[in-house]
Formats: C-alpha cells, sequence, structure tokens
C-alpha cells in the first residue's frame, strides 16, 4: 500500500446570490458518512486529510446540493456557493404516526435544564466581540450597483471591536468587565456592545427575547403543539450523531413564533448548533447564530454567538443597513470557585483604560483578523472622527438623552426650558448644571422660570457634592421658590421619567419656599436611598376660603426614600448606571416626619407610603403589570400634604395615563390613608393576528380606598371621602393605526375604554364611560 500525504483542506460555504456565509453546512468526502466536516458559524470549514479525496459533497437545507471531484487536492482555501432551492423548502411531509424528529425534541426538552450553561452553579470566559455596520443594497439594477459602490468607495459604515472577561454564579449573578473598546471614529469611546446585549446567551429560556418580543422557544415545554418539526438530514461525529431539525409555527397557531434549524447532538441530547429568526418579519429583522462547544468532554457551552440585524428600507427602499455581530468565547471554565463580593455592582462595566489599549493588545486578542474592508473603514473613519471631532459630537448625544445640552463646563437642562399646568399654563425658563469638566465631585445648578398664566417668577439653584461614586453617595444642599401640586403621592417625586401626562392637569398648587438639606446612597447590591431635611413655607395658590386654619404655614420635615429592586440588572453607560430591570417585584418605601417648633415648623405629624409593583410575561398569555400603592397620615394636616386620588380624567387630555385612575378626576376625592391597585394584563398579538391588522389587547382592572379620619374639618366641603371602594375596568386596542417612521418601525395608535362601577358610578351609564387614546412604537 502507497504512503498518502497528510494535508488540511480548507474552504467556506456561501450562498451563491447574497454571498453571505452559511452557517453549519455539512461536507462529505468520498460519499462515506464518515468523512465529513460542518461548517462553523463562519460557515468556514477545516479538514485533515488522512486519505486521498476524490470526491466532496456539500448540502445545506433549503439549498441546492454541490459536488466537486478532485483530482488531487486543492492548494488554495476552497469556496463552494449554493443555489437556494425554493422548492425543497415548499415540500410538506405526512408521517404515518408520531413524526420521528418529535422523539428528538422530546429529549432536548428533558435535557434542557441539564445542558442550560446558565443552570451551571457557577462559570467564567473571556469574550472577543465585534460589531460591522453596512449599507445594504436591495436593488438588482447594475446602474444602482455602480452608483452604491461609488456611495461606499470599499468601506463599511463603521466596526465596533471590544475584548470582554465574565463571571457568573447561579441563579443569576453576572459580571462582566469590558476590559478593551474600539470603535471606528472615536478615540476614547466609553461603550461597548457584548454578546448578550442582542440575543440571549443560550437557547434554553422558555422564551427568546428579541427587540423587545417574546418569542416562544421550540424547545420549551409544550412546543411539540405549537411548532412543526422536521429531520432535515443526519450525519455523525465520531460516535455522537448529529440531527438537523428545521422548525417553523404550524398554521392557525397564532403566538409569536421563530423559525430556522436546531442542530441536536446525541451526547446529552444537547443544542450544538442553532439557527433562529422571526417567522414574521418587521421593519427591523433579526438573525441570531449559536454554536457550543463540548468542555471536558462533559458539559456543552456556548462558543460563538452572531446575529445579523437588518433594516431593509432604510435609509431609503433600495439601501438598508445590515448590522453584524460575532462573539467568541474562549478561557471557558466551569465552576470555579468566585466570591459573590468581588462581583461589581454594575452587570457590564468598563476598565478605566478600556478605550486606550494599543494596536499589539488587539493583535494579541482578536480572534478573526480584519479583512481589507474592514481596515479602511477603520482608516477612514478615524481620520474623519479627528477632522470632525465624533467624540465631541458623541458627548453632545449622551448629553441629549438626559434633557442636557453641553455647554463647555455647563450644561443647558432642557427639562426647565418649557413646561405646562393648568395654573401657569406655559412656563418659560432656563436651568443650568455645571459638569465633570468643571468638577467630578463637585456640581452646582441653577433654574428659573416665569409663569404665563399666574404671572410669576419661580427659581431655585442647588450644590452637591460626590462623597463615593462607587457607593453612589452624595450629599446637597438647595432652595427653591417653586409650585408644588397638592395631594400628589410622595413617591413620584422619585420617579425617573420624564414625561408624563399627568404632570399637564395640575390646577391646584401650593407655592413654596423650601431650603433642604439631602443625601443619597446605595446602602446594599439592590437598595437605593435618599433623605432629607426640609424647611419649608407653604402659601397655597388655591382659594382657601373653605379650608380652615392653613392659609399659610411653615413645615419642618426629615423624609427618607428607600427602593429595593432584587436582583436588578445595573449597566454602566457613558459613566453613568443605568438600570436594565429586574423580573422581581420592586418595592418602594417613603416616610416624613414633621416636627413642630424646630425652625418654627407648625406641624407635628407622621406620613408613610408604600408601592409595590412589578411586570412579567406568562408564556403564551402576554404580560401582566401590577402596581399596589398605601399611605397613612397619622394627624391633621393641610390639604397640600394629604392624598387626593391619583385620578386623571381630564377631557382635554384624552391619554392613558399609567397607574391612575382613568375616569377619576384629578382632585375629586380627598384622605389620610388609602390604598390603590392598579392591574394591566396585554396579550399582545396573541389573540387576533391576521395580515392587515395585528391589533394589541389589553385589559384593566383599577381599585382604589380612601379615607379621613383627621381632616373632615379642612377638606369636607371640597371633597369626597373616599371611604368605599372606588372601581373602574377597560379594555384596550393599541396599535389600530400604524404609521410608517422612516421604514424603521411604526407609530402605534390605538384606542381604550374605562368604565367607572360600583358605589361611586355616576347615575348615567355614559357619565361612567372615559374613552383614551394609546400610542406606543413597534418594530412589527
Amino acid at each position: 500500500m502507497g504512503s498518502y500525504a497528510q494535508q488540511t483542506l480548507r474552504g467556506k460555504v456561501i450562498d451563491a446570490t447574497s454571498g453571505e456565509p452559511l452557517a453549519f453546512a455539512n461536507i462529505i468526502f468520498n460519499n462515506n458518512s464518515l468523512l465529513s466536516v460542518s461548517c462553523d458559524i463562519n460557515g468556514a470549514f477545516s479538514y485533515y486529510l488522512t486519505q486521498e479525496i476524490t470526491s466532496l459533497r456539500c448540502s445545506f437545507i433549503g439549498y441546492q446540493t454541490k459536488t466537486l471531484a478532485f483530482n488531487g487536492v486543492p492548494k488554495s482555501p476552497l469556496t463552494l456557493s449554493l443555489i437556494a432551492d425554493s422548492q425543497n423548502l415548499k415540500e410538506v411531509t405526512v408521517y404515518p404516526g408520531e413524526n420521528p424528529a418529535w422523539r428528538i425534541m422530546k429529549k432536548v426538552i428533558e435535557n434542557k435544564d441539564r445542558n442550560n450553561p446558565e443552570k451551571l452553579p457557577s462559570f467564567s470566559y473571556k469574550c472577543y466581540n465585534k460589531l460591522v455596520a453596512d449599507f445594504k443594497l436591495n436593488s438588482n439594477d447594475s446602474k444602482d450597483s455602480i452608483g452604491f459602490e461609488q456611495f461606499t468607495k470599499g468601506k463599511q459604515l463603521f466596526i465596533m471591536e471590544n475584548v470582554s472577561r465574565r463571571k457568573f454564579i447561579s441563579p443569576d449573578l453576572s459580571d462582566e468587565e469590558v476590559l478593551a473598546t474600539r470603535v471606528s471614529g472615536f478615540k476614547n469611546p466609553m461603550f461597548a456592545s457584548v454578546a448578550t446585549e442582542m440575543q440571549p446567551f443560550s437557547f434554553y429560556q422558555d422564551n427568546i427575547k428579541l427587540i423587545n418580543v417574546h418569542y416562544l422557544n421550540p424547545i420549551s415545554a409544550g412546543s411539540l403543539n405549537k411548532y412543526k418539526f422536521k429531520i432535515e438530514d443526519t450525519y455523525l461525529r465520531g460516535k455522537d450523531t448529529v440531527f438537523i431539525i428545521s422548525y417553523e409555527p404550524k398554521k392557525n397557531k397564532n403566538f409569536d413564533g421563530l423559525k430556522g434549524l436546531l442542530y441536536v447532538n446525541s451526547n446529552k441530547y444537547a443544542v450544538q448548533n442553532v439557527i433562529a429568526t422571526p417567522y414574521h418579519r418587521g421593519k427591523i429583522n433579526l438573525k441570531i447564530q449559536q454554536q457550543y462547544q463540548l468542555i471536558n468532554e462533559t458539559y456543552w457551552f456556548p462558543e460563538q454567538l452572531n446575529y445579523v440585524l437588518q433594516i431593509d428600507e432604510y435609509p431609503s427602499k433600495k439601501v438598508g443597513i445590515i448590522l453584524e455581530g460575532k462573539s467568541y468565547i474562549n478561557q471557558v471554565q466551569i465552576n470555579p470557585n468566585l466570591n459573590r463580593k468581588e462581583f461589581a455592582l454594575q452587570s457590564i462595566h468598563l476598565a478605566t483604560d478600556a478605550g486606550q489599549k494599543d494596536l499589539s493588545f488587539w493583535d494579541l486578542n482578536r480572534r478573526e483578523q480584519l479583512n481589507a474592508k474592514e481596515i479602511k473603514t477603520y482608516h477612514f473613519m478615524d481620520s474623519l472622527g479627528q477632522k470632525h471631532n465624533l467624540d465631541r459630537i458623541l458627548k453632545i448625544a449622551e448629553k441629549l438623552a438626559y434633557n442636557r445640552v453641553d455647554l463647555g463646563y455647563v450644561d443647558l437642562d432642557l427639562a426647565q426650558t418649557i413646561q405646562y399646568n393648568q395654573f401657569e399654563k406655559t412656563r418659560l425658563g432656563l436651568g443650568f448644571f455645571t459638569n465633570d469638566k468643571f468638577s467630578s465631585k463637585f456640581s452646582f445648578g441653577a433654574f428659573s422660570g416665569y409663569g404665563i398664566a399666574d404671572e410669576q417668577w419661580k427659581y431655585g439653584y442647588e450644590a452637591n457634592f460626590v462623597v463615593s461614586k462607587k457607593h453612589e453617595f452624595s450629599i446637597g444642599i438647595s432652595h427653591q421658590n417653586n409650585l408644588r401640586e397638592i395631594g400628589g403621592t410622595d413617591l413620584s417625586i422619585y420617579d425617573k421619567n420624564l414625561f408624563k401626562w399627568r404632570t399637564l392637569m395640575g390646577s391646584w398648587f401650593d407655592n413654596i419656599h423650601q431650603n433642604s438639606l439631602v443625601a443619597r446612597y446605595r446602602i446594599s447590591r439592590y437598595i437605593t436611598g435618599e433623605t432629607s431635611l426640609n424647611r419649608t413655607e407653604i402659601k397655597p395658590v388655591y382659594p382657601t376660603q373653605e379650608i380652615l386654619n392653613f392659609s399659610r404655614y411653615h413645615n419642618t420635615d426629615v423624609r427618607t426614600y428607600l427602593r429595593f429592586a432584587y436582583r436588578e440588572k445595573i449597566t454602566q453607560i457613558f459613566n453613568r448606571n443605568i438600570s436594565t430591570g429586574t423580573s422581581y417585584p420592586i418595592l418602594s418605601l417613603f416616610a416624613s416626619k414633621g416636627f413642630k417648633n424646630l425652625l418654627d415648623g407648625d406641624l407635628d405629624y407622621l406620613k408613610l407610603q408604600m408601592a409595590i409593583e412589578q411586570n412579567f410575561y406568562i408564556t403564551n398569555f402576554g404580560t401582566t403589570t401590577y402596581r399596589f400603592e398605601t399611605g397613612y397620615i397619622n394627624k391633621t394636616v393641610p390639604l397640600g400634604l394629604q392624598f387626593t386620588g391619583e385620578g386623571s380624567y381630564f377631557a382635554a387630555i384624552p391619554y392613558v395615563n399609567k397607574n391612575t385612575f382613568q375616569t377619576m378626576k384629578p382632585y375629586e376625592f380627598s384622605s389620610d390613608r388609602y390604598a390603590h391597585l392598579f392591574l394591566k394584563h396585554h396579550f399582545g398579538t396573541l389573540l387576533l393576528k391576521t395580515k392587515y391588522v395585528q391589533p394589541g389587547l389589553s385589559i384593566y382592572n383599577h381599585l382604589g380606598w380612601g379615607q379621613s379620619l383627621n381632616q373632615q374639618n379642612t377638606t369636607e366641603k371640597l371633597f369626597k371621602n373616599q371611604k368605599k371602594v372606588f372601581a373602574e375596568a377597560g379594555l384596550g386596542l393599541d396599535n389600530l393605526i400604524k404609521i410608517n417612521v422612516s421604514n424603521i418601525g411604526y407609530l402605534g395608535i390605538g384606542t381604550a375604554v374605562f368604565y367607572r362601577y360600583g358605589y361611586y358610578a355616576h347615575p348615567e351609564a355614559n357619565d361612567n364611560l372615559a374613552y383614551k387614546i394609546t400610542i406606543q412604537f413597534t418594530t412589527q
């Protein structure tokens, strides 16, 4: 027998039309399934030849099989172009008895927790991430192609790279530090894109969340009744068999589903590879690909995560934008000994020198070399960034996201420029704050505004000092001459939402002159707080002839606010800590104690409030949101410190206001103790989805109770006593009208109808109805 010179055959499999790589394509040599190799997630393959190769057969689901004959091994890497086979995609197979794919899928579901890497006690890894953005031509016209090449000049829109190290302790304590980040056009970028930003870390959750939509996972419990599965191919890998199974939603099954391919390895019946994309395309479309490796012959763990995000018709119908992200995972450690105390507060955070790594660092840590187009993109964008100071433009955009305009050492506070309510009508003003250029420890701010209707100036100023950035501990002093709406819950003061429809309805206010000393702090990973000492002079600016004893008064109080958000995820973005939410209930507590005779205070009282809220997704049922809130005041206090019911029925502003009573007028009730429950369930499009209309169905139920035991002499002639349960129910249909927004999504306009029932229902049925408008943005 003659000897054979052993060699390695390399190549890549691509789509013949688009040139896109075909992940996980299968290649068999000499028509022998024992001599085979699968492409990786990038469509590349490498095969170590131990005998002479005379033929190659390449196959991929939905494409025509390609066969090549060899007369000697090619010296250069092969490029195999496969042609899409539309007939193959339309084949329908009817099985006598049970679908053979079901047996495989049942085992995958049975072993789901066993193979889920996020069910491990702990793990750590290092990751190289690359994100490339480019324009994509949607036209086949040769003139368009020539113009497109002249426009792009062989470069991409931008490129971003980063290297991170992540550690994890079950069930969900995660710390990912971005060690280095590089973005074309920027000298010192303080942001990064990581593996889990656009897709889950593994394909084992019951619901896969992509672009804010929950898709039923084809390997979740109950998926066999929802999805159609088909074994497309099988091949051997050593001692194991790999089953290639296609999946898509069954006909007439109304749910948010995926379509794609599962590569199931018979070793523990684990997912070895997966391709998934939403079954229904939207304005923004996302495809994810995941590749797993077997660690220590025991644990299946992600090896590479890819995604492709396409905006097909932006900036024009002929040219779209495509973002391709790749994450390469290495240096995996299974069940390392990790210390919870060493985990950072943020689940994702940047090292202080992340944006300043040199080229030698990138050459050492880059898992795939840059191609000529990517190198050209870096050169072009870096020169453009230096010429136009893109770092400065990015800083301006960052400030705008927080309602600020960077003016050098100070920021203009846009929230103070224009405000509206029913008392002042329009308030025009200015507000300024110093920024990090002035000092990273000290900050000073001031505002001034003029109410058009009341013809009065309001103003204020403050100073703050950061004691510890790590513990979010700061102290400050402030003074303000301002308006404060009566009767609102004190918890709303700490709400970070920039805009609420309810603020436009305010008409009863107190004029306050207030001096405050405040401390803000983080007690633990999940608890933040604020404590303040306030001396306030209050003058009501509403009619007071019916309200006894409190036409003008002083109040000295100490306030404490605590927020507990268990397992809340915090991400560091532009040196700010941003909450990405939690699936657990969020608890808020507020206490205020008034001290009579302290700093001329007139009141002695205790005021307590509590709120608990949560939203959670239920598989195949939608999203439930609730908020329970209660409050208590132990003694007689002025109207401005009481509770006025959280009503938001105002005919001129017919929009749904979250966590308020839609059929209750703003100042209909007053109480010194109350309990409110706001319930909403959003079915999404699970109940009704057609080709032309996909309204989102929501149901509401709101209950409220309040009582005035200490305030009868001050408010009984002006307000109702809410001693019985106030009740209303509502039905909403979102996205009845969908307005195309720049071909990237839709502005959905819908309606909701609320009905007031029970003890406080009006005699006439029509008077109990409130018609409201809903507005939301969607990509589908």
